[in-house]
């Protein structure tokens, strides 16, 4: 009966969209309109948690009559992992989808200060949005199907890959952001569809660009990371299409949030950052189409229904087209030029340059698409395309970034500074050497230029640090600064073994000494492992740590999969990976150690505090 309860609410919450979307055309009741929507939208918000609400009940009593229950939860999953099964699979995550923009849309309606006809527009193009992807739910992807009357006695279990923190966090945070740049959509379409941009308009888009860009770079990170420590293959990004249609929108975010700046100084580029806004809801259902309908192979693909790809599919053209037509009709006029000289010039180019690598990234994303679908073969497009392009790129927008910040202070301080990252690229290159110094040489001096900057302004001014959008922004790019020596360190200086290890043998990697203990049988919660027991020690034979690698099978479907082991320090980590038997006792062991690897997160944690601090009100605007 709870599930009924729930599909019935959810259906009774996608009709009140519709009416929401329709009360604007009723001339006859001008004087309710507002009132009947806030009403309208309060009831929506309730029985669309309460759908929510009764799925999680679902899953937490085992209720496998419920197809998506019994397809992902099983009896003995451990309970966070049932109420982050909601989002695990394809029918859940779009019902998250769907009721974070009930949320959003609560939020926007029930907030004071907004420009009343602006706040109307938005609401209702907010419901409809909202009704859209309630109808795909509903008729493509419905979470509360039953299986009636063959009930079966156990769930399927949640794939082991999901059954990880990072499910609980990545996913979120990914649809968070999607969320975001939703509102950003209706907001935009709004602003196009009453041609006004006021400065109060603007303000609001900062702020959810902000919030769009600090869970945005929290989903990416966690990704990851989740990928890293989970797959057992070592790496922490691959440029698999699924990570790349997380990471476009960021980009745009990236892009959107420093064209904002610009307007806010300049009452410029108003048309661009509607665009952008636009732009940003459409890649991320480009990236979710990409995702769920089985037009790529990916490890982290999870959906593979053409007809749930085509629901997507629709609801891009009947959002986005419209939105590209009313863009093409009203569009806005920008009241000034755009600023093509000193720090804002530098400042819009580096944002260009960050539209021009998304779009480098979605071509490389979708080329093997389009080459498949005109029959010429398979072809497929891996990291050198995409690390050549993306990253020059990325170290010409940290020199841009650094030229900005010390623009006006001087002709001899960027001098020295330039001279300086150089000098220093250079003692780092001769201290440790590298083949790859044509990739390391750049990226280095790039990122020391900026670090040297960052460092000098604070040295400048560090009252302005007190201020909290100052140091925000100041942390953001610091933020930057360490994620590119953590991804020059980790991408050219990483240490690897792949060797056949047994009891009593060992290996040196990087100065670690690691020696086969034992291998040992394990059995835990549906799964069997063979666990190699592994002593970490350092050059002098002193005992470090016993690192513990997997290998485990899945009783539930026989799935094998590798459990690596991290011996984490502050400058890198030692990973260890347990691969196949070769012979009787004898396994394929990978042994890295990944210097400047948590770099990466450090530099994730840094980017989102300093979007955090961003938002924080500037004292002219709370006056």
């Amino acid at each position: 009966m709870i599930p009924e309860i729930g599909h019935f609410a959810f259906i009774v919450a996608t009709v009140l969209s519709l009416l929401i979307l329709c009360l604007p055309l009723l001339q006859r009741y001008s004087l309710y309109r507002w009132q009947m929507q806030r009403t309208s939208v309060a009831l929506m918000l309730s029985l669309t948690l309460l759908a929510v609400l009764t799925l999680a009940i679902s899953f937490l009593t085992n209720d496998f009559s419920v197809a998506y229950v019994a397809n992902n939860s099983n009896s003995s999953l451990a309970w966070p992992y049932k109420i982050a099964a909601l989002w695990g699979g394809h029918e859940g995550s779009f019902l998250f989808w769907a009721a974070g923009i009930t949320v959003a849309l609560a939020c926007v309606t029930f907030r004071n200060g907004l420009e009343p006809a602006f706040q109307r527009t938005v609401v209702t193009l907010l419901a409809g949005v909202n009704a859209g992807f309630n109808l795909v739910i509903l008729l493509t992807s419905n979470p509360f199907a039953r299986f009636l009357p063959d009930v079966p006695a156990e769930g399927r279990d949640l794939n082991p890959l999901l059954q990880d923190i990072g499910l609980i966090l990545h996913p979120p945070m990914i649809f968070l952001g999607y969320i975001g740049f939703t509102v950003l959509f209706a907001g935009a379409m709004a602003a196009l569809w009453r041609r006004q941009f006021s400065p109060q308009l603007a303000r609001w888009l900062r702020h959810w660009t902000l919030l769009t860009w600090v869970v945005l770079t929290g989903g990416n990170a966690f990704g990851s990371w989740w990928a890293y420590h989970e797959l057992g293959w070592g790496g922490w990004w691959f440029w698999d299409p699924v990570e790349n249609a997380s990471f476009i929108p960021w980009l745009v975010a990236t892009a959107l949030l420093h064209l904002l700046y610009l307007n806010r100084r300049h009452q410029a580029l108003t048309a661009s950052c509607l665009v952008l806004c636009i732009l940003g809801y459409a890649l991320a259902l480009v990236g979710t189409f990409l995702v769920r309908s089985g037009v790529i192979d990916s490890v982290h693909a999870f959906a593979s229904d053409p007809s749930r790809g085509f629901a997507i599919l629709s609801l891009i053209l009947v959002t986005v087209g419209p939105a590209l037509a009313v863009l093409a009709w009203r569009g806005v006029p920008d009241s000034r030029k755009a600023p093509v000289s000193g720090r804002c010039g530098l400042t819009l180019l580096g944002a260009l340059l960050t539209l021009v690598a998304s779009f480098a990234v979605l071509l490389g994303t979708c080329y093997p698409i389009l080459f498949k679908m005109l029959d010429l073969g398979a072809i497929s497009v891996g990291p050198p395309y995409f690390n050549s392009l993306f990253v020059p790129i990325t170290c010409l927008c940290a020199l841009l970034a650094a030229m900005a910040l010390l623009h006006g202070k001087g002709a001899w301080l960027p001098a020295a500074v330039l001279v300086s990252s150089g000098v220093a690229t250079g003692l780092v290159l001769y201290v440790w050497p590298t083949d790859q110094w044509h990739w390391v040489g750049p990226a280095l001096y790039t990122a020391l230029a900026l670090l040297f900057t960052l460092l000098v302004r604070a040295i400048q001014a560090p009252a302005r640090l007190l201020e909290p959008r100052q140091a925000g922004m100041w942390l953001a790019h610091f933020g930057l600064v360490i994620a590119m020596l953590g991804a020059t360190a980790v991408s050219n200086y990483e240490s690897n073994a792949m060797v056949r290890m047994g009891p009593g043998t060992g290996r040196i990697v990087a100065d670690h000494a690691v020696v086969y203990e034992a291998t040992e049988s394990v059995k835990g919660r549906g799964f069997i492992a063979t666990q190699a027991r592994m002593r970490v020690e350092d050059r002098e034979g002193n005992k470090l740590t016993t690192l513990l690698p997997q290998r485990r099978t899945y009783m539930d479907d026989m799935t094998e999969l590798t459990e690596s082991a991290l011996y984490r320090r502050p400058l890198g980590d030692l990973y260890l990976s347990m691969g196949p038997e070769l012979e009787q006792g004898e396994y394929l062991m990978r042994i890295s150690y990944k210097p400047g690897i948590n770099g990466l997160w450090l530099s994730a944690t840094l980017m989102m505090l300093g979007g955090l601090l961003c938002l924080w009100p500037a004292r002219r605007e709370e006056a």
